[in-house]
């Protein structure tokens, strides 16, 4: 199709909160993951829910947890419905990595000796998240914290 615009589905992307709850189409599929630099099919399953972690998960956790990459495809069986609860921080939330994950991941490995990202508040991410959503998440990090000075 020349115009993707046309074309229903959303692409890639990470969701900016905390856990996402998929209450997905469980006939028509169309979900899918990052997993190791491929795309995976999420085969919708009868009963049951798909849950992602966001952005906020990955800062929470010094990017033990990172967020999911996913997308929806465009399918010619139908049309996907699917209902998306977001469970997300207060837009006043100070976000930053847990001191308690800080230190247990520089036990597991030794070269996460720092807070790898930077503290902000959740609702000057959203700002920049609204207008980035679509490109890498690390500059998103990286441009809030530039918000904060």
């Amino acid at each position: 199709m020349s115009d993707p615009e046309l074309v229903k589905g959303l692409r890639a992307h990470t969701d900016a909160g905390g856990v996402i709850l998929l209450f997905q189409d469980d006939k028509v599929g169309g979900l899918q993951v990052l997993k190791d630099g491929e795309w995976i099919d999420v085969q919708p399953l009868e009963n049951s829910i798909v849950i992602n972690t966001g952005d906020q998960i990955e800062v929470l956790s010094n990017g033990r947890y990172k967020s999911v990459w996913h997308r929806v495809l465009a399918s010619r069986d139908g049309n996907r419905r699917s209902i998306a609860s977001f469970y997300n921080p207060s837009l006043n939330a100070t976000i930053a990595p847990a001191p308690q994950l800080i230190e247990s991941v520089t036990e597991v490995a030794n070269d996460h000796d720092q807070q790898a990202y930077p503290e902000f508040v959740f609702g000057d991410y959203m700002s920049v998240y609204a207008k980035h959503k679509f490109l890498p998440k690390e500059p998103r990090f990286q441009a809030v914290t530039a918000i904060k000075k």
